[in-house]
Formats: structure tokens, sequence, C-alpha cells
């Protein structure tokens, strides 16, 4: 595409743009590729937020300091110092909410008790008392001898006053807490009995002799004063206090005669007291107990339990010196403490808030917790569909390949249904290989390469310019091991004729599209290239297969083991659920032990699986079915293409990931992404997790490999999960559906540092005491933690146990070491060969070197397989299958026993009119069946109940496989038809 078709000329472009010139006169314009293509409205948008970022940082010091020499670079760079930045404000903002921000609303939330919360500090070294409104922390003080009478303060006395308010036991003088109303040594009577009587601290003369002791320092006339007030002083922590429903409580009940005034309590119960025991006899000193204003006493027995500043401070007639003496008095003879302020609005905003998102937390993690316990029924039926087992190799050693092969050929189910189909990413030798990873495969195989050479022949690659043009060998034959006879296909890619670095390696994704490209293109009869009909030959014409009747894919790493069963368990539930388009199974680690590395990994792909995979199946959207070991279905019941449709294999295998975010998509996390396409382009179909099924992986034994593999993990779910945000027709409503999950899941990965932040903060609360307990936040991770260890001790496995210990000792590598750096690291890969630069007026220009110029049409000849077999004079039909008796050239293999062994064949072979008859009954009965139900929510199982009510239930294991084989032909001929 030319810049002509934008209206806009090469030539006005490179005069108004300097670093565009730069570009075009390092590169000759008449050789070398130049496209410009719009920039999508979110795009400009995204890069006006980079740009606002960025700025400050100039192109010459990203130049020449940071040796980002290209300008597509330079951009990937300030796009990720941007979403690092977002990221940090986010989890800073996360951080401000929980701990700052109900500071700031609140300030002195953390320096107040009530009553109850004091009584909780009882320990030797957390040691509380109230006194006077005041709490104090006597832990350095409780033990010391501080009596100077005959009474001995020992630690066994004391500690019964641990978290007690001790008010009574130390009355203040009322002559000189009151001193403008009280003029003699009057005291008030108690209206409670205190637990220690010698523990009364009357000073002055003469109740200080209680003590025992005329020298004591209580005789002192100003003890309470200059002694015991100020000593107390050293130890206080912050306020007493008493929420209001509290104080009208007390009031009604007839316990306390108290007030509220200026938001402090005031208690005259033993004022109230004292005066009611006094009698006629005691007419000469009852003004001594009656000493505040007749107006005050008037309140607190009129009003008790409720707010009466406003009559305090309203009365006309009240002087305010007598207003300013009673004031006094109150406060230092009967004040009890505050109003728990705790309980207004702008305090409790924030803790609503966050106890709201603390139930919808606990409400998914409970929700986990049931999805977990799935603990398995009865063994599956034996299957017989036919799949494609596909294994692509890098680098990996013998032992790895090995296990990988085997573990598919032993696989309980039909060698005759398996194909197993292996590709081999280029000529590569992996460290501490001695050969090639495609040679030490055909050597497994029993390949003799001497002998068999087959012609490398092009296809489309995944990659960019010349790359594009690549070319593969094919090599089919027989794989036998420990008695089973599993048919093979490799695809070893060879690279073009001028490549020697890596030959052919163009990475995953494009050995996953060479699968599927050619399955889409053989169903949909499109024109193949040369590599594809020779895959198209080789299994219809060697293995004697037809591609059109394989129904699923079962894509496994070269270094994943499969359990035995495995494989049958997947296919039952595919059986079992005509909309399951795609499932996976449990992936546990194969050497758990072999370091630490290894060891902090074993729960963490436990929790992974056995929580979040089976709560996201709940939904019937699991965000990533793990390229390791998952299982899709090439097409739906209906014949409508799902894995080979053209939209997720034009999507996977896009080559224009010139910008940061597709970067990440498609070459860190091109599994998860192949999981979001499904999910975008077949929203009414379902993809789930299957726990029965298992496997078992090798994970990084070195933090630099864990590193590596985590860094394209993190960012890559990032990535898919913002994809994710935007598919229309998720399943669910609001808080209940498959795009809440996602916002979750997204937003947890990217606060686990503020998740490391918040539990650090949480630690320190708890264990210095110096603020309110976070019981809400311990409830919380307490649910998390046990009712992930309770879903292994249900399903009694007790090893993990260990590994969960083990996960959270190293939980700070998890939530903050690798995260921060996959964050830091998002533009970690190589660039290719193209030069992006950004024009004017929101367009891309991209430069290609010379090296790198596109595939121009018609160098790669292309053909459809029906012309070339009939070219060939090959009679086969698209989707036909037939048997050979001895192998092509390519291969000395015998494929007797294959036949021999064949379902499909066997199915052909039986004579006989009565089993003709049977066999068209069962056909007729099979189409009335088809015909009149909903092939989108119809199993196989609901069409052998169906045919079992038409021609009875004594059907033969034979009278199965026609049954299998006339659904297979009537679902094939409808698609033909369009009939559904």
């Amino acid at each position: 595409m030319y810049a002509t078709a934008f209206e806009t000329s090469r030539d006005d472009l490179l005069t108004r743009d300097p670093e565009l010139q730069e570009i075009h006169n390092e590169v000759n314009p008449s050789t070398k590729r130049v496209d410009v293509k719009p920039q999508t409205r979110s795009r400009r948008l995204w890069l006006v937020i980079v740009t606002l970022f960025t700025w400050w940082i100039p192109e010459i010091l990203l130049k020449h300091v940071g040796r980002m020499n290209r300008p597509d670079v330079r951009q990937a760079w300030r796009e990720k110092v941007t979403l690092f930045a977002l990221i940090m404000i986010l989890c800073g903002c996360v951080v401000f909410y929980i701990i700052v921000l109900g500071k700031l609303a609140c300030p002195d939330f953390d320096v107040v008790w009530n009553a109850k919360e004091v009584s909780s500090h009882t320990g030797d070294d957390d040691f509380y008392v109230a006194l006077r409104g005041k709490v104090y922390d006597i832990s350095s003080f409780w033990r010391i001898q501080h009596s100077d009478g005959v009474i001995r303060t020992t630690p066994d006395v004391m500690k019964a006053f641990a978290g007690q308010d001790l008010s009574d036991y130390f009355p203040p003088p009322l002559q000189q807490a009151c001193p403008a109303l009280v003029v003699d040594d009057t005291w008030l009577l108690q209206n409670t009995t205190v637990s220690d009587p010698t523990a009364l601290h009357y000073s002055t003369q003469p109740k200080c002799l209680n003590v025992g002791s005329t020298n004591s320092a209580l005789c002192a006339t100003n003890w309470y004063l200059d002694r015991f007030l100020p000593k107390m002083k050293k130890f206080v922590k912050g306020d007493l206090v008493v929420t209001r429903n509290k104080v009208l409580a007390g009031a009604q009940s007839g316990e306390r005669q108290w007030a509220i005034i200026d938001g402090r309590v005031y208690d005259l119960t033993n004022y109230f007291y004292t005066s009611a025991l006094l009698n006629p006899t005691h007419a000469a000193i009852k003004p001594n107990y009656y000493f505040l204003d007749d107006f005050v006493e008037g309140l607190f027995q009129g009003s008790a339990g409720r707010d009466v500043t406003k009559e305090f401070n309203n009365l006309a007639n009240w002087n305010a010196s007598a207003r300013a003496a009673n004031l006094q008095c109150l406060q230092n003879a009967f004040y009890y403490g505050k109003v728990d302020f705790r309980q207004s609005a702008k305090c409790q905003a924030n803790n609503y808030i966050l106890l709201s998102f603390t139930v919808i937390l606990c409400t998914v993690i409970v929700v986990k917790f049931l999805a977990s316990l799935q603990f398995g029924g009865g063994r599956p039926a034996r299957q017989n569909r036919l799949v494609i087992c596909q294994i692509p190799t890098y680098t990996e050693g013998e032992d790895q390949l090995r296990n990988a092969i085997d573990s598919v050929s032993d696989l309980d189910y039909p060698d005759e249904l398996k194909l197993l189909f292996i590709v081999c990413d280029g000529i590569l030798v992996g460290q501490g290989n001695k050969k090639p990873t495609c040679e030490i495969v055909l050597d497994i195989l029993g390949v003799d390469q001497a002998k068999i050479d087959p012609p490398a022949l092009a296809y489309e690659s995944v990659s960019e310019g010349t790359k594009v043009y690549n070319r593969a060998k094919t090599y089919a034959g027989l794989y036998e091991h420990e008695g089973h006879v599993v048919p093979y296909l490799v695809l070893v890619k060879v690279g073009n004729e001028k490549e020697t670095h890596r030959p052919g390696n163009r990475g995953k994704r494009d050995s996953q599209i060479m699968l599927m490209r050619f399955l889409n293109r053989f169903h949909e009869e499109k024109p193949m290239t040369p590599f594809e009909i020779e895959m198209a030959y080789q299994m219809s014409q060697v293995i004697g297969v037809s591609p059109g009747l394989y129904e699923y894919v079962l894509m496994l790493d070269a270094d994943t083991k499969l359990a035995p069963d495995s494989l049958n368990v997947l296919i039952s539930a595919f059986q079992a659920d005509a909309k399951l388009m795609g499932t996976c199974g449990e992936t546990a680690l194969a050497k758990k032990e072999l370091s630490w590395w290894t060891m902090i990994q074993v729960y963490e792909y436990y929790n992974s699986h056995a929580l979040s995979k089976a709560f996201e199946s709940l939904f019937g959207n699991v965000t990533c079915l793990p390229g390791c070991f998952c299982i899709y279905r090439i097409k739906s019941a209906r014949g409508l293409p799902l894995l080979i449709s053209d939209e997720v294999v034009d999507g996977y295998s896009d080559s224009d990931i010139s910008t940061l975010h597709k970067k990440n998509l498609l070459t860190l996390g091109e599994d998860r992404y192949l999981t979001t396409l499904m999910t975008k382009h077949n929203t009414s179909m379902r993809l789930t997790f299957c726990p029965q099924a298992k496997a078992y992986t090798a994970a990084p034994e070195t933090w630099s490999i864990l590193v590596s593999q985590r860094r394209r993990w993190i960012n890559s779910t990032i990535h898919n999960l913002f994809e994710l945000l935007f598919i229309d027709d998720m399943c669910g409503f609001c808080c209940f559906s498959m795009r809440f999950v996602v916002i979750i899941d997204l937003f947890g990965t990217l606060i686990l540092p503020a998740t490391t932040a918040y539990l650090v903060y949480l630690i320190y609360s708890a264990s210095s005491g110096k603020s309110a307990f976070p019981l809400i936040a311990i409830v919380m991770l307490g649910a998390v933690y046990g009712l992930q260890a309770l879903v292994f001790l249900l399903h009694r496995q007790w090893e993990h146990i260990g590994w969960m210990v083990i996960w959270i000792i190293s939980y700070p590598v998890y939530s903050l070491i690798l995260p921060l750096y996959s964050f830091w690291h998002q533009d970690d890969f190589s660039w290719g060969n193209t030069r992006v630069v950004i024009g004017e007026k929101g367009q891309q220009i991209t430069y290609g070197t010379e090296e790198e110029e596109e595939l121009q049409p018609g160098v790669i000849t292309m053909q459809r397989w029906s012309e070339y077999a009939a070219n060939a004079g090959l009679e086969v039909e698209p989707g036909a299958t037939r048997m050979t008796t001895t192998m092509d050239s390519h291969s000395d293999v015998e494929l007797q026993d294959y036949k021999q062994k064949s379902l499909v064949a066997s199915a052909y072979s039986i004579g006989g009119l009565t089993e003709q008859q049977r066999k068209q009954e069962l056909r007729q009965a099979v189409f009335t069946v088809l015909w009149g139900c909903d092939l989108d929510h119809t199993t196989t199982r609901d069409i052998e109940r169906l045919v079992k009510g038409q021609v009875g239930n004594n059907l033969t294991a034979l009278d199965m496989e026609y049954i299998d084989e006339a659904v297979d032909e009537h679902l094939l001929s409808f698609n033909k038809h369009d009939v559904v």
C-alpha cells in the first residue's frame, strides 16, 4: 500500500518529517519497501498519552546513551515507560486508598480504644489500662515495685489489672479537681465495689493512712497532681472512647448517669450515688456533696445518655465563670472519655467500600473453592474420535522428546485414531545436544535419515519480509513403542536457500499455524502451498486418513508427559458437551525437587489450575488454555470451523507486530492469545477446564530461566486480558459475568506489588500493636489460604501442605520481584528488521531493509488439493479415507499392521446381507435423529440414546461403530448441502 492511497505523497512526508528523512536517506527508495498505514483512533489516543508521560525524555538521549537507533524501538521504550508509570500510579493509588486515605479522613482512628479493645491488651509486654478517659501502656512499669507503704505491688498483684479501667482506683481529691466548687476534703462514695480495696489510691490526709504509713508519698497534698499525673503522662497511648449508643443504653438501663458535652462523656454516677445516701441528719455537710450547679445536675438527671452540649452552652442566666467552674470540675473529676468518632460517616465510608470489595473477593474465593471440589466421576467410556497430537519442538534434549513422544504413543486411546504430529522449528542444536533437534526426533522415530531425504517444499511462514518464504520437509510413518503402533507426521523447517543462521526457525506460533492453516485450506478447498499439498498427500495416501476426518487437535509441549487416560478424558468432555470448543487438563511439575526454584513453583501450578481455571470454567471461558497441554475442536457439530476458522487463523498468523501491544500478544504469549482469539470469534462456544486429565511438565530450574519465563507469562497475561475486555457477548451479567472475572484478574495482576506492600503493612500493624488490629484483612487472608488448604486436604493431597508453606515464603518473589521486572521489560524482545516511524496525520510509515522486502505474489505456487489429486490420478474425495498397503517412497515403514488395526478400515470390510441391513437401519435412525434435533445442544450420548429409542437398547460394539460412522457421514452431508 502506497502513501498516495491516503492522499499524501512520499516526498511531501519526507519534506515535513526530519526523522523520516533521516531514515529515508539510509536506504535506497527505489529498492526498499515503504508502507503507509492509517492508525486507529485508540492507537492515536494512546500515543498522545505516551507523549504526555515521556515528552521530557529527549530522543538524542535514547539514541546515543540508550543505544536505541531505531525509531520503533524508541517508541516501544516510551510506551513501556508509560505503562510502567501507569501501573506504579495504580499501585500507589491502591496503597494510598487502603493505608493512607482512611487516616486522612479519620486522623486519630488508630489512637483511640474502647473498653473492649483495651481489655484485649493483657500481655506481659502489651499491658494496657484506662484511666480518666486516657489509655496507657504500662508494659515497662507494671512489674516494678512502686509502693512506698506496707502494701507490696508485686507482678502477681498487678497482673489482675491488665486491660482494666482503673479510674475508680485513683479518685482525684475533689478540692483539687474542683477548686472553685469544693473547699474541704470531700470524697465521693463509689457506686461499685472495687475488686481489690487495697489498691485504692486515696491521697492527702487523712485518707492516705490506708497504706499503713504516714510517710507515704500519697500523704502529700498534691500527690495526684504533681506526682501521679506527670508519671502517667509518659505512658499515654491515646483516648478512651465510647459509642453514643452505648452511652444511651447505659443511661436507660440505670447503670450510668452520664451525658455528652462537646463530644466528651462525663459520668456523674458516683456523684448522684453519694448524694442519694445523705439523709436529714447530714444537713450540715450536704452542701459539700451537692457542689455542682443545679442546672448541671438537672441536665444529667433529665437528659442522661444524650448530647446536652446545646443546653449546656446556651443557658441564658448562667455567667461565664460559673460555666467554666462547673466544666473544669466535670473534666477533672467526672471525665470518662470521648465519643467514638470512628462510627461517623467520614470514618466509615472508606471501611464500607473496602468491606464491599472484601465481600466480593471473598465471594469469588468461596466460588473458586466450590468449583475446585471436583473429585471426578467414574472412568469415561472408551472414545473413538480421530485426534491430531501436535508437538512443536525447539531445542529440547533426547530424554524430554522421548518422554513426550512415548507418552502420546502409550495413551490409553486407540493407536489408529491418533496422529503424532511433530514440528521441528529449524535446524537448531540445543545446549547439551550433539545433533540438531530434528535429527534427534527422527532417530527416536526410527527414520533412516541416510536413505530417506524428502524434498524441502515451500510454504508461507509467520514472519517478516523474505523470511515469510520458508521450506520444510515431511516425514511420515509408524512409531512402535511397547506394543503401540502410532502413525506420525514430522515436519522439519529448513529455511530458504539464503539462510545460514538458525535456518528455518520461525517460532512456536508458526509451528502451530502450519497445521491450522493447512486444515483451514483443506476444509475450505482453498489453494495450498507445495508443502501443504505434500502434507495432504502424506496424510491421506500414506497414513491413510484424510485430514478432513480429524476432529480434534491436542497441543502439548515437547517437555510435557501425558497421563495414560488424559486424552480419553478430554475427548469424553467434548462428547458430553456439543458447545465445547476447547479444554485443558491439570498440569503439574514432573520433577519438583530439582532446585529451590522448582520447589516454589509446585504449589503455584496447583493453585492456578485447581482454583483459577476451575473458577473460570464455571463461566465457560477459561482465559488461557496452556499450550503445554490443551485440546481444541477443529469444527463444530454443525460443520462450522472453530480452530481453523479464517478469523482465528488470520488473527493468529498476523505478522504485522510493530507495536508493543502486539509484540506482547503474539511473541510472548502466543498460547494465551490463541485462547483469546477462540473466545473472540466463537462467543457462543465454551472453553473449560477438565481436572481429571493430567499432564506433567518440566519447570525452570534456575533463576534466570524462571525470570525469563515469568516475564513472558506476566506481560502476555496483561495484554491478553486487556484484549478480552473488549470482546462483546461475554457470558454473565455485572459481578456474575466473565468480563468481571477478567477485570479482577487484570487488576489483580497489575497491583501485585501493592499487594506485597499491604501485606508488609499488615504484618507490621498486627505485630507492633500500635494501631487497631486489622481484623477484616486478617480474616480475608485466612479465608484465602484456608480455603486453598482445604481444597487439597479434601483431595487428600497432603504433600501440598509443605509446598504451600514454601510458596508463602517465596511470595515476595511472585508478587514483587517478578512483576516489577516483567513490567519494566515489556519491550525486551527482538524487533526484526523493519523500521517503523510515526508520520503525520496519524499514519504509521514502515521502511523495510533490502533483505526484508515483502514476499511477492507468485513466488510460492498455490494449488487446490482436489486439482492436485485429479492431476495425479488419486481417487480420493475430500473427507474420504482409504488405507494403503505400502508407504510412499519417503518412508520404508509398512502399513499392513496399521491397516489391520484401523477402525475406519474395519468399518468398510464387513460383508453379508444381514450386516448391511443392520447398518442401513442404524443409518436411517441416525438420520432421523439428527434431522430433528438442535445440533448445537446435542451430544454423542444424546444421539446414542435417541437411536436406542428407535432401534432398541441391544446395541453391540459394532453397532456403535456404525452409529459413529453414520453421524460423521450425515454431518458432512448436512454441511455440504447447507441443511444446518
